[in-house]
């Protein structure tokens, strides 16, 4: 690097605004969308009130009405999602912007604690009645809860606790159902091992990622070592 020259900022084309209450949500964002081009950030307003001898500039009048219909939603979802475009207009909307997927509207959320079998349980049942909530076929709500439960097993025995995320999406195609598992485990070292047939660090018989690969319509891994893993998969509502 030249002398003078900056160091590139990342650019981010969305903010995620939480609630400063919701802090396990904003850890969840924050592991989630990683990779993406996504800052995720708390909200840290204080409320203030502005004193009555202030001036009210059309610019200050936009930004109270943007501030005011995120602060609905905070209070209602718990995060916003801004579109930081120039020019755009305020938008609301909560995205799945997972990367390599097609960005899916979130219908539903629902976040998970798991660290236990009895969790396990809860996330499989979880599962199988978001399925069947938007119309899945019982094998594809089979294929589901197979899949969530290679996840949440590998979760439990590498990581002891970690947190997952079910979502209903819907895209200009189809409606499904997303899940997000988030761990604070060890990491995987390489990936692509991990993704290949027969592979398997535990020598169990369970499905493994492939397995839950070829369950679901979509599959995403990030990982790195020592802070942890998130795993995101879909599955569409076949048209029958």
């Amino acid at each position: 690097m030249g002398e003078g020259q900056r160091p590139a900022e990342r650019s981010y084309a969305l903010l995620a605004v939480v609630a400063r209450e919701e802090l396990l949500a904003y850890t969840s964002l924050r592991r989630n969308f990683v990779a993406a081009t996504m800052e995720v950030v708390l909200d840290r307003r204080s409320g203030q009130r502005r004193g009555a001898d202030a001036r009210v500039t059309t610019e200050r009048r936009l930004w109270d009405r943007r501030r005011h219909d995120i602060t609905t939603d905070l209070q209602t979802a718990g995060w916003v999602l801004v579109r930081r475009d120039a020019g755009a207009t305020s938008d609301s909307t909560r995205w799945s912007l997972i990367p390599g997927m097609v960005p899916a509207r979130v219908r539903s959320e629902a976040l998970l604690p798991v660290s236990n079998e009895t969790d396990a349980l809860g996330a499989r049942e979880r599962g199988r009645a978001l399925a069947a909530s938007i119309g899945m076929s019982p094998t594809e709500s089979a294929s589901v809860v197979a899949a969530v439960s290679e996840l949440v097993r590998n979760l439990i025995t590498y990581a002891t606790r970690g947190e997952i995320i079910f979502r209903a999406i819907e895209s200009t195609r189809a409606r499904g159902i997303e899940v997000v598992v988030i761990d604070e485990g060890p990491g995987i070292p390489d990936v692509g091992l991990a993704l290949q047939d027969r592979f398997s660090t535990s020598g169990g018989l369970g499905l493994g990622l492939p397995g839950v690969r070829r369950l679901m319509d979509e599959l995403w891994i990030a990982s790195r070592i020592g802070e942890g893993t998130t795993v995101a998969i879909r599955k569409w509502r076949s048209e029958r």
